[in-house]
């Protein structure tokens, strides 16, 4: 079986992905009510999500809307 090298950007987009879900499930919001603010279909969050593909505008939108802490900063930053 290959093996699969993860860059810092994958490890980093992992971590985020991961956060968002914990943020949303902590809050209870739903990916269609998240998707709505962030003004896409709640598919398209889906994917960015499933995916860890995120935009520079994503990253601004999840930390604005949910205001990570210095321990989530860590945590996401991998120190």
């Amino acid at each position: 079986m290959p093996r699969v090298y993860l860059t810092e950007m994958d490890r980093i987009s992992a971590r985020f992905a991961a956060w968002v879900y914990g943020q949303m499930k902590l809050r209870k919001i739903s990916q269609r009510t998240l998707a709505d603010k962030r003004g896409i279909s709640h598919q398209a969050l889906s994917q960015k999500l499933k995916k860890q593909r995120f935009e520079f505008e994503d990253f601004v939108f999840f930390v604005q809307e949910f205001k990570p802490d210095d321990k989530d900063l860590r945590d996401l930053s991998g120190l």
